[in-house]
């Protein structure tokens, strides 16, 4: 088991997010306008290509300690998965050339290939784009590939950030659960407090109510407010053996604010190796494959 040193997030953080928060305003302006949800040409929509400033170092730093990693494993370079504070933004810009309902977006997982370190020191080149949509049984899923790198090393690190949208025919049908007969260790274990969903909005921009804001969250389908699945992400990788070269993860069940020992697990059958998170009551929040 592993302890996190919760520390106060400065609001100046807040400045770091604009173009998030921009995207974030423009989705809640749209929605008020009810546009018809319709078919999109979605090969046929622009990428994205831009050099942006790295985050701080002091957002940096406060990231690393919020995800439990080792005080020295990051001194000059930024964690993979920390894309989430600059991908949200361009994965907004992307989805806003569609016309899902995106303040009904499920984050359904994540897919990150590390080719190399993230430099702190470096602006960073990123190049975004949609990189599948599969409209189904009343589901848009939808794939938005970000790949973080500089102008020197291009392709550093390619996350894949798998949502799904609800269309107006979608019906919910239960899902089968299969009985699991792999052998699990333990790897660790994590907690979180209740302001934990707040904590990681000041890290990364994505300030969804229903991570933060109590009496909001409580009249969602979680009935309380619930961690970001970026945030899990983040706290279980770090756990993880070393070096993670390739990891492929599906967020299965909400983990809610707060909560006692999260068990991050993992399993190795025939040369393939499991990662999933374990809740307090037994519940399989995450679940996925790593290399």
């Amino acid at each position: 088991m592993f302890s996190i040193r919760y520390q106060q997030i400065p609001l100046q953080f807040l400045f770091e997010h604009q173009s998030t928060l921009a995207g974030l305003g423009k989705i809640g302006l749209r929605s008020l306008k009810k546009a018809q949800v319709k078919s999109v040409d979605w090969q046929a929509l622009a990428a994205i290509k831009e050099v942006i400033e790295p985050p701080s170092v002091e957002l940096i730093d406060h990231y690393v300690r919020w995800s439990g990693a080792q005080a020295d494993k990051y001194q000059d370079s930024i964690p993979p998965h920390m894309v989430s504070q600059w991908g949200l933004s361009f994965a907004t810009r992307l989805l806003l050339q569609t016309s899902y309902p995106l303040t009904q977006v499920i984050n359904q997982g994540v897919s990150l290939k590390i080719h190399g370190k993230i430099p702190r020191h470096e602006k960073l080149l990123i190049q975004a784009k949609i990189s599948q949509v599969d409209e189904r049984n009343g589901l848009a899923r939808v794939s938005v590939q970000i790949i973080t790198g500089t102008i020197a090393q291009p392709d550093l690190v390619e996350a894949v950030l798998h949502m799904a949208f609800i269309l107006p025919n979608f019906e919910k049908t239960k899902r089968t659960e299969s009985t699991d007969q792999k052998k699990w260790t333990t790897q660790g274990e994590w907690s979180t407090t209740a302001n934990d969903g707040l904590k990681f909005a000041l890290l990364t921009g994505d300030f969804n109510p229903i991570h933060w804001v109590g009496p909001l969250a409580k009249i969602s389908s979680f009935g309380q407010k619930v961690l970001h699945g970026f945030g899990v992400f983040a706290r279980s990788f770090e756990l993880l053996p070393e070096p993670i070269q390739q990891i492929d993860v599906r967020f299965l069940k909400p983990v809610k604010l707060p909560s006692q020992y999260n068990q991050v697990e993992t399993s190795v059958e025939q040369d393939q190796k499991f990662v999933r998170v374990v809740g307090s009551a037994g519940q399989i929040c995450l679940m996925g494959q790593f290399s």
